[in-house]
């Protein structure tokens, strides 16, 4: 979003007293471009009251790190703080360091982080390229994930279908507020190491052909995106 327009939804959010919830959990994951400043860097002096900004380094290092933050003004982040201690009583105090000592390194770790899953982004590309031509996607230039066009609205009885075949994937209506919005797209994260698309592929294609499953238990698949 150009920082013009930025500056336009932050002082409209102001003048109708309307709160922002901007979520920058990806904002670090650029891939093709330079990393878009915060959000409410752009809106001025004294229009970001109304703005809270949210992270995560589940995106930014590692899935598996659960760890977030918000940016607000201090009045807002003493309220929250305060409406915290009343709701999570049992956050984990050994992620909590692990995310201390990452803040402190983040910047020189995130080149090596996009490089990583630059290279996953290839494989999976080459991996849905040699057994799904037919579907199409825009190569996103930052985050973690494609977005499939099925070019048919297939998506959800696609994802049940694959789960059959040891392959855990989103059908697009997952991410839409309206029933059967996205039902032609597919979402495939490429966090995972390289060598697992191919065969994901591969199974996804035998999924897609209706092909016998190939594995007993639908809920244990051996791939999960």
């Amino acid at each position: 979003m150009p920082d013009e327009q930025r500056r336009e939804i932050a002082r409209a959010a102001r003048a109708t007293g309307t709160w922002l919830l901007v979520d920058e959990t990806l904002s670090d994951i650029a891939l093709d471009v330079p990393a878009p400043r915060p959000f409410a860097a752009s809106a001025g002096p004294g229009a970001g009251e109304q703005i809270i900004s949210v992270g995560s380094l589940s995106k930014s290092c590692w899935g598996g790190l659960r760890v977030g933050w918000a940016r607000a003004s201090s009045r807002v982040v003493t309220e929250l703080a305060r409406v915290r201690i009343t709701h999570d009583l049992a956050g984990s105090v050994l992620d909590q360091l692990l995310a201390v000592a990452l803040m402190d390194r983040i910047d020189p770790l995130l080149p090596g982080r996009a490089a990583e899953l630059r290279r996953r982004r290839e494989a999976l590309v080459a991996a849905l390229a040699r057994h799904l031509p037919e579907w199409h996607w825009t190569l996103p230039p930052g985050g973690l994930c494609l977005w499939i066009d099925l070019g048919r609205p297939i998506a959800s009885q696609l994802a049940a279908r694959a789960l059959r075949h040891g392959v855990r994937v989103e059908g697009g209506a997952r991410f839409g507020v309206d029933p059967g919005t996205h039902e032609h797209r597919l979402r495939i994260p490429f966090a995972l190491p390289g060598e697992v698309y191919g065969p994901a592929a591969e199974r996804l294609a035998a999924a897609l052909e209706g092909a016998p499953a190939r594995i007993a238990d639908p809920g244990l698949p051996d791939w999960v995106a």
